[in-house]
């Protein structure tokens, strides 16, 4: 499990993705460093249609977040900004639609070896 630890006040970037096409949501969970204190803050998501930006999405930061990357997402990033010093523990990262893209890829692959085969006779 990856754990980052993010000061009070402090905008620190904790997904990055880059030229990736795949649809993928993150979870991760926050709790404060010093026992007692208040969560609170900011998730900034950051994503773009290929090479056009599109407006920051932002989430109040809670113990439990998730955060969705889509198909177009080309480059992607999540960042907070806690109120609080914070330890971050992302819980997985889970592939959407996994079965569409194997389908695709199995799908595409066959047509190409009938086309090689077809050449051949």
């Amino acid at each position: 499990m990856k754990i980052i630890e993010v000061k009070a006040g402090e905008r620190k970037r904790i997904v990055r993705s880059i030229s990736n096409s795949m649809q993928k949501t993150y979870n991760f969970a926050v709790e404060p460093l010093n026992e007692g204190q208040a969560l609170s803050g900011i998730v900034e998501v950051k994503g773009s249609r290929w090479i056009f930006p599109k407006a920051p999405v932002i989430q109040k930061l809670e113990e439990n977040n998730t955060v969705e990357k889509g198909v177009w997402d080309t480059i992607y990033s999540v960042h907070i900004i806690p109120e609080c010093d914070v330890k971050v523990m992302f819980i997985d990262g889970r592939l959407r639609n996994i079965a569409i893209y194997l389908t695709l890829a199995i799908f595409i692959t066959a047509i190409a070896i009938i086309f090689v085969l077809n050449l051949n006779w």
